[in-house]
């Protein structure tokens, strides 16, 4: 079972470290200000190597650490894993809805046709 991890934006925190605005680090590394606060909602689809080279320089650190991996506690099933099916049954106990997996699909089917 592999677990899923969020990768979370530290712009805010190593920013705030320096003492400055969106603002002013804008301007320091000639983003746009509207740039920079889409980077810490974590709003944006991606990052160029030029705005990381620019945003470490100011920042005074290093790539890794305007990132931090935070598991979100989400386990996902590896396919065709020992525990994959265990996984699914308990998802769906879990959703509360009317929902079958494979190995009840087929039985169902089978004595639908009997």
């Amino acid at each position: 079972m592999v677990s899923a991890s969020e990768v979370r934006v530290r712009i805010p925190v190593l920013r705030a470290q320096l003492g400055l605005s969106q603002r002013r680090l804008a301007a320091l590394t000639g983003l746009r200000p509207d740039t920079v606060s889409a980077l810490e909602r974590g709003d944006a689809q991606g990052i160029r190597f030029e705005t990381l080279s620019r945003l470490c320089a100011v920042l005074r650190c290093t790539p890794g650490e305007l990132f931090e991996l935070v598991d979100d506690g989400h386990n996902v099933p590896v396919f065709g894993g020992d525990d994959e099916d265990d996984i699914i049954r308990k998802r769906l106990r879990e959703s509360g809805q009317d929902l079958i997996d494979g190995p009840s699909f087929l039985q169902a089917l089978h004595d639908r046709r009997a």
